[in-house]
């Protein structure tokens, strides 16, 4: 468990019990004996988000899709997940690794390296064009800008920090 000198995630888990995660102390893990470790959250103390420990390894056709998803999605006992901006995306990348784009020693269980994640961030060639997003593949390090009814990304849920409050014409 970590120290009180450390950040408390921006949300809490009524008797939650947040245990270092050893192999990069940047991170924190919630779980509990009672269900599976695909369940688990994992606290980012770099950041102050809360992320899915395993992100859906099914890719949700059309952003809609994926915001319905994550409103309905039960992560580590709790509802509220949303999709992430892109830049709350790159938070959780190491510029020098590769397949995964992750960090050393990251926690996460389960993600996909074959095709994009979602966000919510408004994508190229006009951030006010609500055809696009932008999204994260972190297999092979690429961010681009995704069609919002037509591609099947993959989702990655976070609690905590602002987000973008965008009005999605899908």
């Amino acid at each position: 468990m970590y120290g009180i000198s450390l950040a408390k995630p921006t949300w809490d888990i009524t008797k939650a019990l947040w245990i270092d995660h050893p192999a990069n102390h940047r991170f924190a893990v919630w779980g509990s004996a009672t269900h599976s470790p695909a369940d688990d959250v994992v606290f980012d103390k770099e950041t102050g988000l809360v992320w899915e420990r395993s992100p859906t390894g099914i890719g949700k056709t059309g952003l809609g899709g994926a915001v319905v998803y994550s409103t309905t999605k039960i992560v580590g006992g709790r509802k509220g997940g949303r999709l992430p901006t892109i830049e709350e995306l790159l938070s959780l990348v190491d510029p020098e690794a590769m397949n995964p784009t992750l960090p050393a020693g990251h926690p996460f269980i389960g993600v996909k390296l074959d095709y994009y994640y979602w966000s919510l961030t408004r994508g190229l060639p006009m951030a006010s064009d609500q055809n696009l997003v932008w999204g994260y593949n972190f297999g092979n390090g690429d961010t681009s800008s995704i069609v919002v009814a037509q591609a099947a990304c993959y989702t990655w849920l976070v609690r905590g920090g602002f987000g973008q409050n965008y009005v999605l014409t899908i």
